[in-house]
């Protein structure tokens, strides 16, 4: 047996650098352009902000002035120089109120779309059958829409309808059949304005009364059920024009839209 050690093999290392260099310097690519990111966010560039807070502005018409001495500290220019008109703003919480009352009560429905919160209040929960005064215990909805209608500056458009029946009061009646339903539905629709503003003191300057009678029903006349769904007040509150473009002015007008 030879004394001799045995030669040690070769290490067959690939050429280059370690595999795992490759992953490490993407990371620490991605680390760089990060940390470049945050110091862009925290330094803002006043000339290229005013150039965007220009088209901004020609875009959207909602963005508020910056005096010329101020620097807009990057943090804070979403937060603090983007912001909605009060009008819109006080549409986001109508919406979040009528989102309430229709989880509450089966007697309101709402729906809402981009500029504009509609409240549907069936007609037997404020008025008697055939009858547009408004009835006792009508005051709990229409209180809570009139709290609605103080905090809001825009246009609310309250709108009647009936269903296809004649109304049985004979001060309704018509030769033609259904000029009676939109002389009710106009009735109830003044009715509830006046409750809104006699009771809750709502500026009448923006409500709008409204009759469509028996013209847009949401279901058939032929049963009662649907009938029942047709005879309702619905409020319609829709932000004015001057909240998308302010320089048309602060006067609200009813009937913007």
């Amino acid at each position: 047996m030879s004394d001799e050690a045995a030669p040690a093999e070769e290490c067959k290392c690939e050429a280059g650098a370690p595999k795992w260099v490759v992953t490490f310097g993407d990371m620490m690519s991605l680390l760089l352009c990060f940390f470049v990111l945050l110091l862009s966010f925290s330094t803002t560039d006043v000339v290229k902000y005013r150039e965007m807070a220009g088209s901004m502005k020609e875009a959207f018409g909602i963005m508020a002035s910056i005096p010329d001495t101020q620097i807009p500290a990057g943090q804070t220019i979403v937060a603090q120089h983007i912001q909605l008109p009060p009008a819109l703003t006080a549409l986001v919480t109508v919406r979040a109120t009528a989102m309430r009352m229709d989880d509450s009560s089966s007697d309101v429905e709402m729906e809402a779309g981009a500029d504009w919160v509609r409240i549907k209040v069936d007609g037997d929960a404020l008025f008697e059958s055939g009858e547009y005064r408004v009835r006792e215990g009508a005051g709990a909805i229409l209180d809570e829409i009139g709290d609605i209608a103080n905090d809001f500056d825009g246009t609310i458009i309250i709108e009647g309808h009936t269903d296809t029946d004649g109304p049985s009061d004979s001060r309704f009646r018509d030769d033609e059949g259904y000029l009676g339903n939109y002389e009710l539905g106009a009735l109830r629709a003044v009715s509830v304005l006046d409750y809104l503003v006699r009771q809750k003191n709502v500026d009448r300057q923006k409500l709008v009364p409204l009759s469509h009678g028996d013209a847009r029903p949401r279901e058939t006349n032929e049963i009662a059920q649907g009938k029942a769904r047709n005879r309702r007040v619905e409020f319609e509150f829709r932000a004015s024009a001057e909240a998308f473009n302010p320089d048309i002015g602060n006067e609200i007008r009813p009937g913007d839209r």
